[in-house]
């Protein structure tokens, strides 16, 4: 492209017999791109971990600065030299967000890591981060490839707030038609006890995750997705919009310490654990999850979303206030819930990371399922909700918060001091205490993918 517009400059030049070099004209637009480029070239350099927060992120930070004004340089300059500037501004106005929080975090004197930023975890994000850079880099100059949604056959199903709850409907008329459930408005009372955190040997550094307990209200029935979305519809959703999802993930896999290496080579297509289409789609970000989302709710014409955590917790317990959805006895997830009981361990035998140690399992139960489980395979919850805790972890529409302290009473989502993600229920991979319905989490990137998250959504009524 460069030296098409060098050569197109030669011949008007010659025709018009000006006497200034060639190269004068025609290269700006080159120029700021290619300033661009090597700043994101540096950036992608600063992310890796240098030992510690205070000694990676100033680099990073000054490196996404750089970026962000050059960007913005050729959006104001040559608005055409980046046909995808404002996605990927918006992802790396992200990545700014997240190096600031760090910077800011680990100059405080009484910093100190916790079980959510250990060394692997923070090699992690940064190759997730790395990853992203270098896609940005390589479609630089392209077009996006998006495709609008094209309008879903509808259902001609009504429903409303009135609605009856249970009834489960879709909205399109199609072989991957998402079935939905009303579930009615109620209360309920979030978070764990200490006698339950005790009783299932929650770590001590996690506790306050789940604290202190607060009564929260969903005033208004809405409608949740009766399982998780399935590749089949992920797979849809990306052939008929063109949409990339996120390539490479964190994994869980045979024989592996708990570290969640990035794996670039994964995608959800390539989990790197046996799937078909019926199965929860995984190594999904959370921004993938959304804009799945914003796809249904164009093609139907209805709000589609993520859940708020205050609406997970609700739509998961179903009326319950027992640890686990279905009472006390973790044992009873043989008929509940794909988890890391006996098959998983057989095929896996995970360790705990830096250790010997084997990572804990459901003992005497087996369901047959080394990995994901097909969607639906076990019972539902009370409110005929499949797999709201096991199969696959679930975004939800918060930024992480690490304690249950000003949750919102009314379900509404919640803001953290940067863009980082939460999950809600457990895993086919996970220890018998994340199965429990008060068990969240938080992952300190927004870009975090594994082989064991995925999603449903709500959709309003």
């Amino acid at each position: 492209m460069k030296a098409t517009r060098i050569a197109a400059v030669v011949v008007a030049l010659s025709a018009t017999m000006l006497a200034v070099p060639a190269v004068a004209f025609g290269t700006d637009e080159d120029e700021s791109v290619q300033a661009l480029e090597a700043s994101l070239t540096r950036l992608q350099s600063t992310l890796t971990w240098q030992g510690s927060a205070a000694a990676t992120y100033p680099s990073v930070d000054t490196a996404v600065d750089q970026v962000l004004a050059d960007l913005t340089h050729v959006q104001s300059e040559q608005p055409s030299a980046v046909p995808q500037a404002p996605s990927f501004k918006e992802q790396l106005e992200r990545l700014a967000d997240e190096t600031d929080y760090w910077v800011r975090v680990s100059a405080e004197p009484d910093y100190a890591p916790t079980v959510l930023d250990t060394p692997s975890l923070m090699r992690a994000a940064l190759a997730e981060w790395s990853m992203e850079t270098g896609e940005i880099l390589e479609d630089l100059r392209e077009p996006s490839g998006l495709r609008p949604a094209l309008p879903a056959v509808p259902s001609h199903t009504h429903v409303s707030t009135k609605t009856p709850a249970g009834t489960v409907f879709t909205d399109a008329r199609e072989k991957n038609a998402l079935k939905m459930v009303v579930v009615p408005s109620g209360s309920y009372t979030a978070g764990a006890t200490a006698e339950e955190q005790r009783t299932f040997e929650v770590p001590l550094a996690r506790r306050h995750f789940e604290l202190p307990q607060k009564r929260v209200t969903v005033g208004k029935p809405i409608a949740v997705g009766r399982n998780e979305v399935t590749v089949g519809q992920f797979r849809q959703f990306v052939a008929e919009t063109g949409y990339r999802p996120a390539q490479g993930m964190r994994s869980w896999l045979p024989n592996q310490q708990s570290l969640m290496d990035f794996r670039p080579e994964l995608n959800y297509l390539n989990p790197g654990i046996p799937q078909n289409d019926s199965h929860p789609v995984v190594g999904i970000t959370k921004n993938d999850a959304t804009a799945f989302a914003a796809w249904m709710s164009e093609r139907t014409g209805h709000t589609y979303r993520l859940p708020t955590d205050g609406e997970w917790e609700y739509f998961a317990r179903a009326g319950s206030q027992t640890p686990f959805f279905w009472g006390t006895d973790v044992t009873d997830a043989r008929r509940y819930a794909n988890t890391y009981d006996e098959d998983a361990y057989s095929a896996n035998h995970f360790h705990v990371a830096g250790s010997a140690a084997e990572w804990p399992h459901v003992e005497n139960v087996h369901d047959t399922f080394a990995y994901t489980a097909p969607v639906a395979s076990a019972r539902p919850n009370a409110f005929g909700l499949y797999d709201v805790t096991g199969n696959a972890r679930e975004f939800v529409a918060d930024t992480w918060v690490e304690t249950q302290e000003g949750a919102t009473a009314d379900a509404s989502v919640r803001y953290g001091d940067a863009p980082f993600v939460v999950l809600r229920g457990g895993a086919w991979n996970y220890q018998p205490q994340n199965l429990r319905v008060a068990y969240r989490s938080g992952y300190l990137s927004s870009e975090t993918r594994v082989n064991m998250f995925g999603f449903r959504l709500v959709r309003e009524l």
